[in-house]
């Protein structure tokens, strides 16, 4: 357990004296790593919901949560943001910054030992500042442990000088980092290095900051002032680097082929990728996990309501049901797709059947009744839009009675989001059809690659013609949607993007069943849970407090 020795209670010639306690300190600052409480709340990380109910993924079952902050305007710099990291943050880069000067200390005969410890505790350093600067933008870089005799009025650095030092950081950990296939298992690689270093500057090539701001400003704290097609080719040059390893791979223990009825389809896709996130052995899609206790908090927090002790919490939109395609590969406004209105969850894409609960699904011998008045469906706790999500969940555990459990591993980073992010910086850079790095893969055939999990290979393609950037760019934003649904990314994403004020201020939508005999009609309600979302939400207020006690800082963020 990270926790077991308290490190703060012994000075640092104590804590790095030999090589269990130096670990033992290191492997306490991971705590500082996302979902740190997962055995708890699941992943309801923010205020006891998933960051998918803040965007057009979701919304919160039961209301109460402070993440409407984040939906309804009424986030202030003065208000405790529930997505908000500042304090966290900084407290485990000064935590990494006394490790690697601590690590000194060590006993020459443990000189490889140091090295790495200090290589992971740089990563995490990357890791902290990175979910930093996507939240707030330029924010103090701080390379040592201050003491309180020191000044603590340290400026804000630029978004540039920010995006410059983590890639920095990755650089300097990758060279003393373990190889993938040499590293305990959630514990920092030479691969995690580089998938960093490639988010890092994919979000900095992203129409956000390669440009003049969301504000039009040219604001250094938020921007870089101009737009630069260079920065996205260091971004796709960097996901290169990752596919060069050669140590990762898409999981999918039983691939689907060719000759495969639709059927057979659906079941070996939708285990593909439920199975992704409960299996650890032989998982080499896993490039950083974020671990937890065998156990059923995700199940319990995820189960619909009716199911003994399951508290549905996240309540999936119409929006985020419709992204996902039929089974043959198209969208389900394809008029050649076998997408049927009248039975809506009939030949989806198989992710759905593994993300989704739905009206008429089989679970663990129960029928899933989100239909008005039904099994699942009856209380002022259930489904706000129809659906509960099922996505992280183990398919054969068991909340009630005599539970059982299971292993869980948020992915911090894996495989396929860092071939989403080759796929769109290539093509953003060199356009769709072509392989300018030489590693191997073109952004379609990336792209093919993550659908080919779940689909036949002849329909993992895309509707983009050859060398259309601007078809790719829409196809790459949808498979990144549903692929990564619920993981953390489409908040973020959209803002990114730049299309936030769009995205984000649409209503979140959902769907009225009704029973009729044996037989179900369908209603979309539009306007489930109204949203807003204004310019100034690109990026989040530095906490009032923190901008009042440090006058270096010099007011908050344009437009806060």
């Amino acid at each position: 357990d990270f926790e077991d020795m308290p490190f703060d209670k012994y000075d640092s010639d104590f804590v790095f004296s030999n090589d269990k306690k130096a670990e033992g300190y290191v492997l306490g600052v991971y705590l500082g790593l996302p979902f740190d409480k997962s055995d708890e709340n699941g992943y309801n990380r923010v205020d006891g919901a998933m960051l998918a109910s803040a965007s057009d993924e979701a919304m919160i079952t039961v209301p109460g949560s402070s993440i409407v902050f984040l939906t309804d305007g009424s986030l202030t710099p003065r208000k405790s943001n529930p997505d908000g990291c500042w304090e966290d943050c900084y407290k485990f880069i000064r935590d990494a910054n006394i490790g690697i000067v601590g690590l000194e200390k060590l006993p020459e005969a443990n000189h490889d030992l140091k090295l790495q410890l200090q290589a992971e505790l740089k990563f995490l350093k990357a890791f902290f500042y990175f979910e930093l600067v996507k939240r707030y933008g330029g924010v103090p870089l701080i390379d040592r442990a201050y003491e309180l005799s020191d000044d603590l009025n340290v400026p804000r650095s630029s978004f540039a000088a920010c995006v410059d030092y983590i890639a920095g950081l990755c650089d300097e950990s990758y060279t003393d980092l373990p190889a993938p296939n040499n590293v305990n298992f959630g514990r920092a690689s030479k691969g995690a290095a580089l998938a960093l270093k490639a988010r890092l500057l994919l979000y900095a090539a992203s129409p956000l900051y390669n440009g003049k701001g969301y504000d039009g400003s040219d604001n250094e704290f938020i921007c870089y002032g101009s737009y630069d097609k260079k920065r996205w080719e260091s971004a796709a040059a960097a996901a290169a680097e990752v596919i060069r390893l050669g140590d990762y791979d898409i999981y999918k223990p039983n691939p689907v082929a060719e000759t495969d009825r639709d059927e057979q389809v659906i079941a070996s896709g939708s285990a593909n990728y439920r199975k992704l996130f409960t299996v650890i052995t032989g998982n080499k899609e896993l490039i950083l996990p974020r671990t937890s206790k065998v156990g059923n908090r995700v199940e319990i927090q995820n189960f619909p309501v009716g199911i003994p002790n399951g508290k549905g919490l996240t309540s999936p939109s119409q929006q985020m049901v419709d992204a996902y395609g039929t089974v043959t590969g198209q969208p389900i406004d394809d008029p050649e797709s076998p997408y049927d209105r009248k039975n809506p969850y009939e030949n989806r894409d198989p992710r759905f059947y593994a993300s989704i609960f739905y009206n008429g699904q089989e679970w663990n011998g129960t029928t899933i009744e989100t239909f008005r008045g039904g099994a699942h469906n009856n209380t002022n706790t259930s489904t706000r839009t129809g659906y509960y999500m099922s996505k992280f969940c183990g398919s054969e555990v068991v909340i009630s009675g005599t539970p059982t459990n299971t292993n869980h591993c948020f992915p911090l980073f894996r495989y396929a989001e860092l071939l989403l992010d080759y796929a769109e910086a290539v093509n953003e850079a060199y356009g769709p059809d072509v392989d300018p790095l030489g590693c191997g893969l073109t952004a379609r055939d990336a792209l093919k690659a993550v659908r080919s999990r779940v689909l036949r290979p002849s329909q993992s393609d895309v509707d983009a013609a050859e060398g259309d950037s601007d078809a790719m760019r829409a196809a790459i934003r949808r498979e990144r949607r549903v692929e990564l649904a619920f993981e953390d990314h489409r908040y973020y994403d959209v803002k990114r993007w730049k299309i936030a004020d769009e995205v984000l201020s649409e209503s979140i939508r959902g769907m009225q069943i009704t029973k009729n005999g044996d037989t179900f009609s369908y209603q979309i309600v539009e306007n489930v849970s109204s949203r807003q979302f204004s310019p100034k939400f690109y990026l989040y207020p530095i906490p009032n407090g923190d901008v009042v006690n440090n006058s270096a800082i010099r007011g908050n963020n344009p437009l806060w």
